[in-house]
């Protein structure tokens, strides 16, 4: 069978709907080749034990499992990192945070930027921030251990470990500021109330990094809790959140920071996504 063949035999068995790209990206994969040269070379022959190899990881996709974990890796903010099952995979909507913090940066031209990156996980936005920004200091924090240990491998495999730490807290309980940007990419997805949340991603990726508690805002409220008792704010709080949780979050805020605007900004396809706070600065 060649590569033409194979592809169109995928195309028939994941439907119209299915993840064309996804078989694609597998393909490239087990003959470790670009996409490009499948159309180049449609019409060379798959050695049997690729494609052997190919059906194997086809069937894990059509099964469910995803096709970032199958090829270990995911492209965030034009940057490739490491994931695999101890991590969330890194989602498109979440470069706006780092877009956002990149934007006032540019706007408060300050050098020997502090950023603190809560919920770290792979290390997608505290690595990408570093490699934006060759002046900042960034932290990166989690619960998990496991997740640290993958955030690590990928500031080696970017070359920011000198100016990057990773180490283990419970939210900002092992945390010492200040920090001029702080990050929160918690778990937000609820486990009675907003639970939209795929079944691939409960099936296969970590819990500990999907759930925030019955209404996905459980984090968030420790979190909230425990800035407002350090003795140092951020010039730029910033955070993600999920879909129809605006109002609750925004409540929730206001407990902890009576007075301070909370700020919202939409993702690609329109949705409330990103809180945004710009604190005054301190003397």
């Amino acid at each position: 069978m060649n590569i033409r063949e194979l592809l169109q035999q995928a195309r028939l068995k994941t439907g119209p709907d299915g993840d064309h790209l996804g078989s694609e990206l597998l393909l490239s994969f087990v003959l470790d080749k670009d996409r490009a040269y499948l159309l180049s070379h449609s019409d060379e022959k798959i050695p049997e034990d690729l494609l052997n190899q190919f059906y194997d990881l086809f069937g894990r996709m059509m099964d469910g499992e995803p096709v970032a974990y199958l090829l270990g890796h995911r492209e965030f903010y034009g940057l490739d990192f490491l994931v695999d099952k101890r991590v969330l995979i890194p989602r498109p909507e979440t470069e706006h945070l780092v877009e956002r913090v990149l934007n006032f940066q540019k706007k408060v031209t300050q050098t020997g930027l502090k950023i603190l990156d809560v919920g770290t996980g792979s290390g997608c936005i505290a690595i990408a921030l570093a490699k934006n920004l060759p002046f900042a200091e960034v932290t990166g924090v989690d619960i998990s251990a496991e997740a640290l240990e993958v955030a690590k491998k990928n500031a080696e495999f970017h070359g920011v470990v000198e100016r990057s730490t990773f180490f283990q807290s419970n939210l900002l309980g092992s945390v010492s500021g200040p920090f001029n940007v702080v990050v929160a990419n918690l778990p937000y997805i609820g486990e009675k109330r907003f639970a939209f949340v795929s079944k691939s991603a409960v099936d296969y990726e970590p819990h500990v990094a999907l759930f925030g508690g019955d209404n996905g805002l459980g984090l968030y409220q420790q979190f909230f809790e425990q800035l407002a008792a350090q003795s140092w704010r951020p010039r730029l709080l910033l955070g993600e959140f999920g879909f129809l949780q605006r109002d609750e979050l925004e409540s929730l805020f206001a407990t902890y920071f009576p007075g301070v605007r909370l700020g919202f900004e939409q993702d690609y396809a329109h949705i409330d996504r990103m809180f945004v706070v710009e604190f005054p600065s301190q003397p």
